[in-house]
């Protein structure tokens, strides 16, 4: 039996690069840890390597952000060709069920936690069922990555969530389209998950690769949705000795204290979504937790505790002007910030309250044409309220090569770096140098993208899994497999199957089961019922 994950990637850059950075997908070991220790499992990071073509899979799990779609169906589609069952899971999938459902198997709502043991069941005894229902989060249900598979592959092979959820509603966060709540795990949990993983890493990697036998990477929403709890697990981590890093929110490194915590148990980096400069955009974000006064305050605290704190920075169409982008260098200055980790527009993913809410408004508020390719955040496809299209596009090409600047890159670590080194905090230092001089992708847009919803360049992806003309049944097969996925017409008026997401969380994270949802199967065309899956 040869089980088959894949993590869904599209360069959102449009050069068609693969690239091992720091980022890496969690749901390939989360998975492999509920299934049979017998089962061959393959683990495959497409943003890091292209899919090898030639394997053959049983069963093939999908997982992909709103703008890899387009790829995942052509994946689902080229292996179930070739035998395998095919399985789609993560927000698109739970948000839009009954749009995925024709180009998989089976389709996933909620999380892998409450479904994965149960759908290989099913599939081992040849039931496959079209739709599965998890049941809400139960931290007790988590089993240990398999930190083994990709030892080899990724830079922080230790790496995982702790928590589930935020317990913030930002308008624009697909977290906020699935429904609030946040779940911690219990610290000793995550502990075992920990030492497990380390001890792992310590056996197998080289003597050389430092990184993967000292450094634990939290890959969650948001580590800090409880400050006790988060005290907690520092307390427990300080004793190993290690360094570690996860996302957090805002107004958790407000608190000195925590930070110094922090800092003390081995956390070296920390990643915050300052999002923007305008107190009017933060409010149109609804992410009435950033403090924009205290960003200098929040940033020279965390390296006085050796943490370096990155931060991303996103352009509103609805509220930004060419006068405030043009401020932006300025701001980054006087923040500390220096240089964001990422510039990039602010998106409005299908199913978020922010899609929503322009999605209801008389006049039409997004572009002609939109793909959902283009839902990226570095392809335009709102239109902007208060500039031309042109000048929008313009000034965040100038605000790209302002903000990723060689100079300014240089300038921020001969500020930074001798913090960290006088104090003696080399981990922080050495993340810093990597950040800023190793791991740095431009931040300017391709000469040959429009960086605009219905006309901006092909992803290469799309062209690149090799179908043949065996593949399709008719052209009308391969334009539904092929083509790409719209979201609003001519004029830029949502489609209605977009208007119709499904929040899947209700209060305190209890699952919203529809039974109204019933599908086809794939294999036979009957009509079957959603399974929803108990505790």
């Amino acid at each position: 039996m040869r089980v088959g994950i894949i993590s869904v990637y599209t360069d959102y850059q449009r050069r068609g690069e693969h690239k091992r950075g720091v980022l890496q997908p969690q749901v390939g070991p989360l998975i492999a840890g509920f299934l049979p220790e017998e089962v061959e499992i393959e683990i495959v990071n497409d943003m890091w390597e292209e899919p090898d073509f030639s394997r053959d899979y049983d069963l093939l799990f999908l997982s992909a952000l709103h703008s890899d779609f387009d790829r995942a169906k052509q994946l689902s589609h080229y292996w179930r060709r070739r035998g395998a069952k095919t399985v789609f899971g993560g927000t698109l999938a739970s948000n839009y069920p009954q749009l995925c459902q024709p180009y998989f198997d089976s389709i996933v709502v909620g999380d892998a936690e409450g479904s994965v043991r149960e759908l290989y069941r099913d599939f081992d005894r040849g039931d496959l069922q079209p739709l599965y229902i998890s049941p809400p989060y139960s931290p007790e249900r988590v089993m240990t990555p398999r930190f083994d598979l990709m030892l080899e592959a990724q830079l922080f092979p230790v790496s995982f969530e702790a928590t589930r959820g935020c317990p913030f509603a930002c308008d624009f966060c697909v977290l906020s389209a699935l429904g609030p709540r946040f779940h911690t795990r219990p610290v000793e949990d995550v502990m075992r998950d920990v030492q497990v993983g380390l001890q792992q890493a310590r056996a197998g990697a080289k003597w050389w690769e430092w990184h993967k036998r000292n450094v634990v990477a939290f890959y969650d929403n948001n580590i800090g949705g409880d400050f006790e709890w988060l005290r907690e697990l520092a307390t427990a981590l300080a004793p190993l000795g290690i360094h570690w890093a996860a996302p957090i929110t805002f107004n958790a490194v407000q608190d000195r204290e925590l930070v110094q915590h922090l800092g003390q148990s081995g956390c070296s980096a920390l990643f915050t979504g300052l999002e923007t400069f305008n107190p009017e955009t933060l409010a149109d974000m609804r992410k009435h937790q950033n403090v924009l006064q205290a960003t200098r305050q929040v940033v020279d605290q965390c390296h006085e505790a050796g943490i370096l704190l990155v931060t991303g920075l996103m352009l509103s169409p609805v509220t930004d002007t060419m006068e405030y982008i043009r401020r932006i260098p300025e701001l980054l200055d006087a923040s500390g910030i220096r240089v964001p980790t990422f510039v990039a527009l602010e998106c409005p993913f299908p199913g978020t309250p922010h899609f929503k809410r322009l999605a209801a408004q008389e006049e039409p508020a997004f572009l002609p044409n939109a793909l959902l390719r283009d839902f990226t955040g570095y392809t335009l496809v709102t239109r902007p309220q208060r500039e031309s299209v042109a000048d929008f596009i313009g000034g965040y090409r100038w605000l790209c090569g302002q903000a990723g600047s060689r100079p300014r890159r240089l300038r921020k670590l001969a500020r930074e770096l001798p913090v960290f080194v006088r104090r003696g905090h080399w981990a922080a230092a050495l993340a810093d140098v990597i950040e800023n001089l190793i791991d740095t992708p431009s931040f300017v847009p391709a000469a040959d993208r429009s960086c605009i919803a219905g006309t901006d360049t092909p992803p290469p992806e799309i062209s690149r899994v090799p179908f043949t003309a065996a593949d399709f049944d008719s052209e009308e097969q391969r334009a539904s497999i092929c083509d790409p996925t719209p979201v609003t017409d001519g004029d830029g008026r949502v489609l209605p199957q977009w208007r119709a997401s499904q929040r899947v969380f209700g209060a305190k994270g209890r699952v919203i089961a529809r039974p109204d949802w019933a599908f086809e199967s794939a294999a036979d065309g009957r009509s079957a019922p959603s399974v929803v899956l108990t505790a």
